[in-house]
C-alpha cells in the first residue's frame, strides 16, 4: 500500500468508522488537545480486548504498527483477545482512543524487560500507524514493506536509518508528528508523567529493575532486543516536534523610538480662584473733602484683572463725594 492510497484510506475510517476485519465503531465526544488537535473516543460494541481495571501510570510507551489504519484497529480490538493499546495515530493527525487509558491491555509481549504485566499495567501504549521498516529491492529505488508489497518509489517517503537490521523507514508525516506530541503533553498532565525520554533511547533497559523503575517516556525497542520500533531518530523527531509545541514566545513591548525633540516643559498649575484680592482707604483731596484710593500693589500690573466692575463702583462713589 503507498502513501496515497494510505492517505485515501484513512480518510475513509474516519468518515465510516470501519475496519478492515467489517466491525463498525461509534464515536464519543471529542476531546479538545489544543492546536486543531482531538482525541476521538470509538467504540466497537464490546470490551473484551482490554481489562476494565484502573492502574497508576508511571509510562508511556511508543509503538509503529506496521500496518495501515483500518488493519491497526482491527488488530487491536479483536474480541476476548487482551492486546492492544488506549491510543492510535494514524499518518493525517486523528487520534483514535479505544479505551480510556485509565485501564489497561498487554502490549509489550512476554520477554520485556520488566515483565509484560507489570510495564503493561503501568504505561499507556501509543500505536503510530505507520509502516514501519523497509527494504529497496535489489537497491533500484523500489521500496518494499514488511509484507513485501510496494511501498513507494519516491525517496521523499523514507527515513534513511540504520536500525536492527533495516537501513531505510517509511516516514512519519509532520502532522502526525505533531498529533503525537499534543498527546504526549496530555498524557504527562492528565497523570503526572514526565515529560522525558529514556536516555540512550535505542538501547533496551539495563535491567528490569530500572524499566520498572523508569518514569517517562520510552519505546516497544527499549523492552524487546527484537523489536525495531522505534529507531532513536523516530523518536527524536518527535521529541522535536514536542519541543516546538512547547515553546512560548513571550510578547515584548515596544521601547519608545528615541526623539530629538525636548520634553514639554511642566507649567505651574494656576491658582482656583478667579479674582485677586486688592486693598483700599480713605483720603482727603485738595479741597479737604474725603475719598477712596486704592492701595498700590507690589504684583505685576497684568495679573490685576477681572475687576473692571469694581472700578465702576469706585469710580461711582469718588462722584458723590466730588458731588457735596
Amino acid at each position: 500500500m503507498t502513501p496515497e492510497t494510505i492517505a485515501s484510506r484513512e480518510a475513509k475510517f474516519a468518515t465510516t468508522l470501519t475496519d478492515s476485519s467489517g466491525k463498525k465503531f461509534t464515536a464519543g465526544n471529542p476531546i479538545d488537545i489544543g492546536d486543531g488537535f482531538s482525541i476521538i473516543p470509538i467504540n466497537p460494541g464490546f470490551k473484551t480486548y482490554f481489562y476494565q481495571t484502573r492502574t497508576v501510570k508511571t509510562q508511556i510507551c511508543l509503538h509503529f504498527t506496521v500496518g495501515v489504519i483500518t488493519g491497526d484497529v482491527a488488530s487491536l480490538t479483536k474480541e476476548n483477545n487482551h492486546m492492544s493499546v488506549p491510543y492510535v495515530v494514524d499518518r493525517c493527525g486523528h487520534i483514535y482512543r479505544l479505551f480510556d487509558d485509565a485501564f489497561w491491555s498487554y502490549h509489550l509481549g512476554s520477554t520485556a524487560i520488566g515483565g509484560n504485566a507489570v510495564m503493561s499495567k503501568q504505561s499507556i501504549g501509543i500505536e503510530i500507524s505507520n509502516y514501519g521498516p523497509l527494504k529497496d529491492k535489489e537497491q533500484n529505488g523500489h521500496y518494499l514493506d514488511a509484507y513485501g508489497n510496494l511501498y513507494t518509489n519516491d525517496p521523499a517517503n523514507v527515513d534513511f536509518i540504520s536500525y536492527r537490521g533495516y537501513n531505510c523507514y517509511a516516514k512519519m508525516t509532520t502532522v502526525q508528528k505533531q498529533a503525537i506530541a499534543h498527546l504526549l503533553k496530555y498524557l504527562s498532565e492528565k497523570h503526572d508523567i514526565p515529560l522525558t525520554f529514556k536516555e540512550m533511547i535505542g538501547d533496551v533497559f539495563e535491567s528490569a529493575e530500572k524499566a520498572v523503575a523508569y518514569k517517562g517516556i520510552f519505546c516497544h525497542s527499549n523492552v524487546r532486543k527484537d523489536k525495531y520500533d522505534m529507531p532513536p531518530e523516530f523518536t527524536l523527531q518527535i521529541k522535536d516536534a514536542l519541543d516546538e509545541m512547547s515553546k512560548v514566545e513571550k510578547p515584548v513591548a515596544a521601547e519608545p523610538e528615541p526623539t530629538d525633540e525636548p520634553e514639554p516643559a511642566v507649567e505651574d498649575p494656576q491658582p482656583e480662584t478667579d479674582f485677586v484680592k486688592r486693598e483700599f482707604v480713605v483720603k482727603e483731596n485738595e479741597d479737604g473733602d474725603p475719598y477712596v484710593a486704592e492701595v498700590e500693589s507690589s504684583e505685576p500690573e497684568e495679573e490685576q484683572v477681572h475687576l473692571t466692575w469694581f472700578d465702576n463702583f469706585l469710580n461711582w462713589i469718588k462722584s458723590l463725594f466730588k458731588s457735596r
